[in-house]
């Protein structure tokens, strides 16, 4: 699968649905789609941003990491905004429900933001991140870039460190609360077997934009 943006057309809305998704977990099918997120959806994004409040969905975390996941998803939301940045989002039952933006550089990916949250309080998303990782990686693997790097930050609500870790990334070095982390082909493409094994990709086949606004009615 190779995630491209193009900024030729001109509706006021821009979101390409590129697969469907289902991953399995206790025998519990979870189905989520993901669209590839233009500057068109402008309008869709200001109203999400401004909707979606992390302490309405997870109060079970302390007001201050609902402050640090807030404060990281309203940058991924700001991000999408970027023509230079690439922006893929999940959506379970017709909600968002993650979000991922990344940067093509010459010789590597550079993922800026990845965040998930409910679509009911409390109720998590069976990874609804790592599906985003699993169509990234896919991308990587047909590109010519040698790495993926990503920034974990080691104050938020879970152990990015930890996590990241079993996406395949390595420590490279870091400062404060920020750990430099690198992932390479050969790292990425054992991790991409491994989640295949519980998440099922569907590449869409028609590439027509969508307007997104109205799932936020």
């Amino acid at each position: 699968m190779k995630i491209t943006q193009s900024h030729s057309y001109k509706p006021a809305f821009g979101a390409i649905k590129i697969a469907d998704t289902k991953n399995y977990i206790n025998n519990i099918e979870t189905p989520i789609s993901v669209y590839l997120i233009t500057q068109k959806d402008s309008a869709f994004l200001d109203k999400l941003g401004k909707s979606l409040k992390m302490r309405d969905l997870m109060s079970q975390l302390s007001e201050n990491m609902c402050n640090i996941w807030q404060e990281i998803f309203n940058i991924a939301i700001s991000q999408a905004k970027s023509k230079d940045k690439v922006t893929l989002m999940g959506f379970f039952k017709n909600k968002p429900c993650s979000v991922m933006n990344y940067t093509k550089e010459k010789n590597s990916y550079k993922i800026n933001t990845i965040c998930s949250w409910p679509v009911e309080p409390d109720e998590k998303v069976p990874y609804a991140g790592k599906t985003l990782f699993s169509l990234l990686f896919r991308d990587f693997l047909q590109s010519d870039c040698k790495h993926i790097d990503i920034d974990a930050i080691t104050n938020g609500p879970f152990s990015a460190v930890a996590k990241y870790m079993s996406l395949g990334f390595k420590q490279r070095g870091g400062e404060n609360y920020i750990l430099a982390m690198r992932a390479n082909k050969e790292s990425v493409a054992k991790s991409l077997n491994s989640l295949d094994e519980f998440i099922t990709v569907n590449p869409s086949v028609c590439f027509k934009e969508v307007d997104l606004f109205g799932k936020l009615e």
